[in-house]
């Protein structure tokens, strides 16, 4: 055993290899929101004012359209250790902006990934990352952007290391109801 860089311990991956990549299928949906779920208390717990929880029947309505939306546009996939699933991720072609639109006109898309807690800083993340853009490449993406909270250091430090830089800034105000 060892312990990984964000303190979890157990057998550390170094190589993708030793994780498989595979497309979801409607038959995953319970595991995939047992996941969506351990993501969603990770984000609440490092970033409560944007992030929550949300009901297990509200996620499977949202991730059945995802599993169901694969395809030309989009991909949604799992990562499997030892035919468990530990992590997934999905990827969105971007609508290109409309005419007239300042914003370069590059095909774009835009990711998210979910990792389980005590697999994350093992090297699961990066697959699933390679395998989308990978997957975007293929279907003609010269853009990959993401969202993350300013919060989730271990993830951001992750995307440096994959060559993603800081373009965009979000910025956020609370409002009082009169």
């Amino acid at each position: 055993m060892s312990t990984s860089r964000d303190g979890s311990s157990g057998p550390r991956l170094t190589i993708s290899s030793e994780v498989h990549i595979r497309p979801v299928t409607i038959d995953d949906l319970e595991v995939l929101i047992d996941i969506y779920l351990d993501t969603a208390r990770h984000h609440a717990a490092i970033d409560p004012e944007v992030y929550a929880v949300p009901e297990r029947a509200d996620i499977a309505v949202r991730l059945r359209r995802r599993i169901e939306g694969r395809g030309k546009t989009g991909e949604y996939v799992a990562a499997m250790i030892d035919g468990v699933m530990v992590g997934s991720a999905s990827v969105d072609l971007a609508d290109p902006p409309s005419t007239g639109n300042m914003v370069h006109a590059v095909p774009t898309a835009e990711f998210g990934v979910s990792v389980l807690d005590g697999w994350r800083g093992r090297g699961i993340g990066r697959a699933l990352i390679d395998y989308l853009e990978r997957w975007a490449a293929d279907h003609g993406v010269e853009r990959m952007i993401l969202n993350v909270s300013e919060a989730n250091e271990g993830a951001i430090r992750l995307y440096h290391d994959l060559g993603y830089r800081d373009y965009d800034r979000s910025m956020l105000k609370r409002l009082t109801r009169p």
